[in-house]
């Protein structure tokens, strides 16, 4: 068994919303990894056949970050829940010493839909996953991010920053996100406590997919058609994917030490905002 003293690393990062395998989530803890963060996967274990796959997704990128050397944890955690997030917070300090970045990228797609659709249920269960969670998350992590003069990387959306017909409640959750992001930036500066957010386009994920498959259903069109259409709108030709978006996490999170307030996109110059 190893001690806390022989786990402790002066560089630690926890990623929400981390447990699907083809997510930013996972990509950006892969990538932070590399860039030798310990770090600490977490996501919502739900019940029966979901949470296993989430479970296994969480130990597969666990197990690839061990087989390059790096360090691991996995936490799981509903970010609507405020005990769990403590315990999070804690767990990681526990077991690492410290906590130098907090990724918030758990978030939900529940409230896309016409406005008119959309029951009070999913507005409140998107506000409180999409915003609430990143408010929980940075709020009990804030004392020990001033400590080592970290940083806090929303994962946004290019629907934080534009708006278009159809995505409801994620509209405005994303733009409460950015609001949140400009705010903490403003705050927390004088504590040297960075805090940015990306705003990823159409990234090819789990979400991605299903993204193009409303598309698709609202245009009468088939998804293979849909995609064209979205590629069509992206100068740089392609779909974005989840290692696009964690690199510029990444670079958020470390490298840009005079960047704080910052929305960054993450779409291919797509002409749509929210392509």
């Amino acid at each position: 068994m190893q001690s806390n003293s022989e786990l402790a690393s002066p560089k630690v990062a926890l990623v929400t919303g981390a447990g699907r395998s083809r997510g930013i989530g996972a990509a950006t803890a892969l990538h932070l990894a590399s860039a030798g963060y310990a770090v600490v996967l977490t996501d919502v274990i739900p019940d029966g056949h979901a949470g296993e796959e989430t479970m296994g997704a969480l130990k597969a990128t666990a197990e690839k970050i061990g087989e390059n050397g790096g360090r691991a944890l996995i936490q799981p955690l509903d970010v609507t829940d405020n005990v769990q997030v403590t315990e999070a917070i804690d767990n990681t300090v526990t077991t690492f010493g410290g906590l130098s970045v907090l990724v918030n990228n758990a978030g939900t797609g529940v409230g896309v839909g016409p406005f008119a659709t959309l029951d009070d249920s999913k507005w409140d269960l998107s506000w409180q996953i999409n915003v609430m969670g990143a408010v929980r998350l940075s709020r009990v992590a804030l004392p020990h991010l001033a400590e080592q003069g970290g940083s806090i990387v929303n994962v946004a959306s290019t629907a934080g920053i534009a708006a278009e017909a159809g995505y409801g409640a994620y509209v405005v959750t994303k733009h409460a996100l950015v609001g949140l992001t400009r705010l903490l930036a403003a705050e927390l500066g004088p504590s040297g406590v960075r805090v940015n957010a990306v705003a990823p386009g159409m990234i090819h994920t789990d979400l991605g997919a299903s993204e193009l498959d409303v598309i698709a259903d609202s245009s009468g069109s088939t998804v293979e058609e849909a995609t064209r259409a979205v590629v069509d709108g992206i100068p740089l030709g392609r779909l974005g994917t989840p290692d696009d978006v964690a690199a510029a996490i990444t670079w958020l999170a470390e490298a840009a030490d005079y960047v704080s307030g910052a929305i960054l996109p993450v779409h291919g110059a797509a002409v749509s905002g929210l392509n």
